[in-house]
Order: C-alpha cells, then sequence, then structure tokens
C-alpha cells in the first residue's frame, strides 16, 4: 500500500528525534510536531491515496479467478478487449477495499470472492462510482444462517445497513452464479438493494406484490421458491425485478419494456 511507504519516513524521523530528545537534550522533541502531524495526514487520507495507487497500478487478478470469470461468466464473456479489463481491474480492487469476514469456516476462498466481486462489478459496470462504499463487511457462511434481525429464520443472504453489512450462504451464492437460470441469485439481489441504498435519489420503477406474477412469467421461477431459496418471506421485489433484469434479460425487455427501459437507464447498461 502507497499509504504505508508514505507513513514510514515520518515514524522513522519520530523515533529519531524521540531518541535525541531522550539522550542528547529535550530541545529536539520539537521537532517530533510535524513528524506526528504527517502521520496522522497520511493515516486519515489513506484510503484515497491507496485508492488513488491502485488506479494507477492495479494488479492483476488472479489466475484462477481469471478462469472462472472466462469459462462460466456470460456477462464477462460478451465484454470487448478494453471492457474486461476494466472489469478485472475493478473486481481487484473490490476485493482489496473491502473487509471479508469468514464465519464458520477458517476463511473466505478465494473463489467465494471472486464471485461476490464479479457480481457487484456487473450490477455496477455501467457506473463511474462503482463501489458501493456504504456497504464494505462481507461476511460469508458456508450455509444458511440465523441472524439478530431473523434469530429464528436460516437464509441465505441479507444486508444490515446500520453497520454497512452484507452476509451470504456461499451454499446459495456459488450455485447462481454458475447457473443463474436455475437458481435465484442472493448475489445479485442483495447487492441490488445495496444499490438502492446507496443511490437513495434514484427513481425505480414500481414493482410490488402484484408484480409477482408477471415476473414468474419472466423468470419461471415461483414466489415461493425465491423465498424458500432465501430463506424469508419479506422479499424487497424491486431487488428481485433487478436480478431478472440482468438474468433473464430478453424475456424481461420483451414482457416490462417499460420497466426494462428504466432499468437499462438506471445501471447504463443494457444486458
Amino acid at each position: 500500500m502507497l499509504s504505508k511507504a508514505l507513513i514510514a519516513p515520518f515514524v522513522f524521523g519520530a523515533l529519531i528525534f524521540l531518541y535525541l530528545a531522550w539522550d542528547v537534550g529535550s530541545s529536539y522533541a520539537i521537532y517530533m510536531v510535524p513528524c506526528v502531524i504527517g502521520i496522522a495526514v497520511v493515516y486519515m487520507l489513506s484510503p484515497q491515496i491507496d485508492w488513488w495507487w491502485h488506479q494507477r497500478r492495479p494488479p492483476e487478478l488472479p489466475a484462477m479467478l481469471r478462469h472462472l470469470i472466462n469459462t462460466q461468466f456470460p456477462f464477462y464473456q460478451k465484454l470487448t478487449v478494453e471492457e474486461k479489463t476494466r472489469f478485472r481491474n475493478r473486481m481487484v480492487w473490490y476485493m482489496e477495499a473491502n473487509e471479508f469476514m469468514a464465519q464458520g469456516m477458517e476463511e473466505v476462498p478465494l473463489d467465494v470472492k471472486g464471485v461476490i466481486a464479479a457480481t457487484v462489478v456487473q450490477l455496477t459496470f455501467g457506473q463511474e462510482d462503482y463501489r458501493l462504499s456504504k456497504f464494505e463487511h462481507i461476511i460469508v457462511y458456508p450455509h444458511p444462517f440465523p441472524s439478530p434481525q431473523y434469530p429464528e429464520q436460516w437464509h441465505a443472504s441479507e444486508i444490515f445497513e446500520e453497520d454497512g453489512v452484507i452476509m451470504f450462504s456461499a451454499e446459495q451464492l456459488m450455485p447462481a452464479f454458475l447457473q443463474p437460470q436455475r437458481f435465484f441469485s442472493v448475489g445479485l439481489y442483495e447487492y441490488a438493494r445495496v444499490f438502492r441504498r446507496c443511490y437513495p435519489g434514484v427513481v425505480f420503477p414500481v414493482f410490488d406484490e402484484n408484480s409477482w406474477a408477471a415476473l414468474e412469467q419472466v423468470s419461471g421461477f415461483q414466489k415461493s421458491y425465491v423465498e424458500k431459496w432465501v430463506g424469508l418471506t419479506d422479499l424487497d421485489v424491486t431487488a428481485v425485478a433487478v436480478v431478472y433484469f440482468f438474468v433473464f434479460s430478453e424475456k424481461f425487455k420483451s414482457l416490462l419494456p417499460e420497466a426494462y427501459e428504466k432499468l437499462a437507464a438506471i445501471f447504463q447498461q443494457r444486458p
């Protein structure tokens, strides 16, 4: 990280002047002040410094994840060479900028991190600011889980806005990435919910309980299936519609043309 490299000289200088003040004379202590100020300034600006640095010197996506999106991700496969480079860079930046925490396993596997990053980058690929930085903590369980919000319901995904947390069950997350037309994507679903909270001024098409019949026709997924897959009944219908906009785009455009155009304008892409 560039910020750590910039802090090092200030730390070194502070230690030198501390030694001189202790061993030679207290008058040297005053010279510690600019060093301490420098440390504080760089520390406070470290996210912006590191982000600026990564944008100019992006690390390469690990080979395993490159193979994954090259072979298993139609969205990526359809991009131009330039767009593919931008997509991979954004995946790397997203994985480095956010905190991944494992529950019920030692660590979050690299392929799970990659699928999460690819999902959010897909959703926000048309945006200049794609990081959805209000939610920087991603908790991954190996299977459905209870939570303080839903203590008696074992579910596959959830967001907790107050702490900027997103939670996923890998058991539901991964199959939907590999076979999105067979399994409901909890990844796209939760990031659609996060997107709406990060951009509260964006006006989405109206989807409510009366929209389920049309959404079932678009996807072939019954409402009861989605509720069972997610593990919750109080679903965000708009977020469900966003999932289908990306996964069943042709059917969505055919059956819900007005909603398709509005979502295409919001996400600045036409899947």
